[in-house]
């Protein structure tokens, strides 16, 4: 009867091996399809990411090119104010030249009457130049607050 053991035992072995073997494969096919699944969901959500972050970077750009055209424009506007202002001071310096030849020929209250009236444009002047004065510290007082809350 040993002889016929040795064959249940062998028999028993490879069926045990056959056995193995085929849960072997079955699990590395189940674990290689939950890999693949793994390796899909990472290049998805990488995808995903990358389209996400080109629409952020495509909108700060945007916002950026906005910036710039606005800075521009607004470049533009004050060049044209400047020239604007040179022509009125050039203009103002030659009524002034005038204004000074016209001195010695004046009579006393014609004298009074434009130093009067140099008095009111002076007055006017410093109010002017008050005004501007505080709106440029405004301004840099903002823009310092606006670099200090900015984001680091």
């Amino acid at each position: 009867m040993i002889p016929g053991l040795y064959t249940y035992v062998a028999t028993a072995l490879v069926a045990g091996a056959v056995a193995a073997t085929g849960a072997w494969q079955v699990q590395g096919w189940r674990l290689g399809n939950e890999i693949n699944g793994i390796k899909a969901q990472q290049a998805a959500d990488s995808a995903k990411a990358q389209v996400d972050t080109r629409a952020k970077e495509l909108a700060f750009n945007q916002k950026l090119q906005d910036a710039q055209n606005e800075a521009t424009k607004r470049e533009t506007k004050l060049r044209a104010d400047a020239a604007t202002a040179r022509r009125t001071a050039d203009g103002l310096r030659g009524t002034l030249y005038e204004f000074r030849a016209s001195l010695p020929s004046a009579s006393t209250s014609a004298l009074i009457a434009r130093a009067d009236t140099a008095a009111e444009l002076l007055g006017a002047c410093v109010g002017e130049y008050r005004a501007v004065a505080e709106a440029a510290d405004r301004h840099a007082g903002d823009a310092l607050m606006l670099q200090q809350a900015w984001p680091k």
